[in-house]
């Protein structure tokens, strides 16, 4: 069987002792970004060509010759070391192909609106190619930066979660966030399963069917095995868990100015109304980061689960529900009401790749009248939380169901089973 990759990003804090210098390193950075970005703009046709040879050309009409000629556009920067000038043009270039890529749809008619400008700030974290570090290992790394006179090398520890063992490390990333120093390394591992989903399905391989919810058990698992029966049903929770954090955020917000004695007073938009307003002027920015960090590692922490149970289950699909690209076209009430509140998009996203990593393709499924149906039954199903509570049709909160054949049970399961009935039927066959 033939093996593949999967490219991962570790983000690690690195221990420093000269901010300065990094920020010396950044500024002089963006400057010779900018100096090829203009470079660049003088000679759009340049673009046609490949990304290497493109890099080539620039640095052809910028650095001096070998017989001592000087080039046409003579770099005006002093001891700029060679990966580092070329981490700066490929930012350029990068950079100048997306606003040209901007611009040509704008010039097609596929974007509205008045005519795209040049960015504003010519700005991108520092890539560190081979030769401006050197010495990286479990706990420490060796940094070339420029002190505003001159280059200096400079060991910095870091902390993080540890890389694997057998992974290969690419070149890293500086990025400066305000007082802290963070290094993003790209991690390359080896996939040793990377058949197409269509291989697997003719070679019958069992699945895992996920329903995502916004109730405490935020994902539900069911394994479809080869004849299409469902077993094994699993419930991830922590739902009320990120309701209870997110209200708490949300409540700080709501004090905004006023302070703590007298949290009525309403001076500045809060919860989605907030949202509206651009992230550099919104109020109470650093709540609404924390909501978004929050959300995160609960969408980490569930899709790390969903794959976790694939692999226990001898799984090589996970089938979860197709959403949509916006919250518009949303089928289904919940997820159009707030931006906040339904982290399933995010779920999914996480989870694509953590199943790549272990050898598992990831397909969504229309979700159709997967939350209506009954599973067993095909007929039209009553939700309900309690036993005391009338069913209905059309709650949406129902934890649990019940049909006019006397099938009860889970809604959030029902719904599982129903989206890998619907993959089964489609790719499989015929359901048992």
């Amino acid at each position: 069987m033939s093996a593949g990759y999967a490219i991962t990003t570790y983000k690690i804090q690195l221990n420093y002792r000269h901010l300065d210098w990094f920020k010396q390193t950044q500024s002089l950075f963006d400057a010779v970004l900018a100096f090829y970005y203009q470079l660049l703009e003088r000679q759009p046709e340049a673009l046609e060509l490949s990304n290497q040879n493109l890099l080539r050309h620039l640095e052809l009409q910028t650095i001096p010759k070998r017989d001592g000629r000087q080039p046409e556009t003579p770099l005006p920067y002093e001891k700029v070391p060679l990966y580092f000038r070329r981490g700066a043009i490929n930012a350029a270039i990068s950079l100048y192909r997306i606003y040209s890529g901007i611009h040509k749809a704008w010039e097609d008619g596929g974007c509205k609106g008045t005519e795209p400008g040049r960015p504003k700030r010519l700005h991108m974290s520092m890539r560190y190619y081979k030769g401006m570090y050197k010495d990286f290992d479990y706990q420490s790394i060796m940094l070339k930066l420029y002190t505003g006179k001159s280059w200096s090398w400079v060991k910095h520890r870091y902390t993080g979660r540890p890389f694997p063992e057998e992974a290969e490390r690419m070149s890293p990333t500086i990025v400066i966030k305000k007082k802290k120093v963070m290094l993003h390394v790209p991690i390359k591992e080896k996939v040793e399963d990377i058949r197409t989903a269509k291989e697997r399905v003719q070679q019958k391989e069992k699945f895992v069917s996920v329903a995502l919810t916004t109730s405490d058990s935020l994902a539900v698992c069911t394994t479809f095995q080869a004849d299409g029966t469902a077993a094994h049903p699993y419930f991830i929770k922590g739902g009320k868990e990120l309701a209870h954090r997110r209200k708490q955020l949300i409540g700080y917000t709501k004090r905004g100015t006023a302070g703590n004695n007298a949290p009525g007073i309403m001076t500045q938009p809060v919860g989605n109304d907030a949202l509206v307003v651009p992230q550099e002027h919104r109020p109470n920015a650093k709540y609404y980061n924390k909501i978004t960090r929050v959300t995160d590692h609960y969408a980490h922490e569930v899709s790390r689960k969903i794959v976790d149970y694939a692999v226990r289950q001898g799984a090589k699909l996970i089938v979860m529900p197709a959403y949509g690209d916006t919250f518009e076209k949303g089928t289904l009430p919940y997820i159009k009401t707030d931006i906040m509140a339904f982290i399933g998009r995010r779920i999914i996203h996480y989870t694509k790749y953590k199943a790549w990593q272990a050898g598992i393709i990831v397909q969504l499924n229309s979700m159709g009248k997967a939350t209506k149906l009954c599973y067993k039954c095909g007929e039209v199903i009553y939700k309900h939380n309690t036993e005391y509570q009338p069913p209905s049709p059309n709650f949406l909160g129902g934890k649990n169901f019940r049909c006019k054949n006397k099938h009860r049970g889970s809604t959030a399961l029902n719904t599982a089973r129903n989206i890998g009935k619907s993959f089964y039927q489609t790719f499989y066959g015929e359901a048992v």
